[in-house]
């Protein structure tokens, strides 16, 4: 049973992030606007150029959190090692919205919708999963990056949580899924 397609339309957005596909940061901003979000976290911010669209764009936002590790972190993918960013949300620290949180730290408790684009190795990809989905509000969201990425364990993971009931959703021509919860 393969994950549906969906089609939506992109806020018009120029691709601002560097390990995005055109139109996919669009996408996240439009789903983001459909429910309106209070309290966001990220899963890997890097240097925050999601963080940053998604504070310029979504005006409901009260508090963004990014998550992310520190320097010593071993990703399960070692390729994936490259991708530590030197200062994590270094474009968004200034906005006071933004928090910043490295893993093993607090982590927040509630929000209205997690993206995942962290770690891409199974088992993190599946720890993240399964966290969201206790933390998102009912009417809320969490969105995936990197599903039908050759190079990532992302499209297993996400294909198991689908055949085990979960309505994720994949949207057309991205590397995006999302599910309601």
């Amino acid at each position: 049973m393969s994950i549906p397609q969906i089609r939506l339309d992109p806020i018009a957005r120029p691709a601002t992030r560097m390990y995005m596909h055109p139109n996919e940061q669009g996408t996240i901003l439009a789903l983001l606007n459909g429910i309106r979000p209070r309290t966001v976290v990220e899963i890997g911010v890097n240097i925050g150029l999601t963080a940053q669209a998604v504070l310029e764009n979504v005006q409901t936002i009260e508090t963004y959190f990014g998550i992310d590790v520190d320097p010593n972190y071993q990703f399960e993918i070692p390729a994936q090692q490259i991708e530590y960013p030197g200062e994590p949300g270094r474009l968004v620290k200034g906005d006071p919205r933004f928090k910043l949180v490295l893993r093993g730290g607090l982590m927040p408790s509630y929000a209205d919708v997690v993206f995942i684009d962290g770690d891409h190795g199974r088992k993190a990809v599946m720890v993240d999963s399964l966290w969201a989905a206790e933390i998102v509000a009912p009417g809320g969201m969490i969105i995936w990056h990197d599903y039908q990425n050759p190079t990532v364990q992302v499209t297993e993971v996400l294909d198991e949580l689908h055949e085990k009931g979960r309505q994720l959703f994949h949207v057309a021509n991205t590397w995006l899924v999302y599910e309601r919860r």
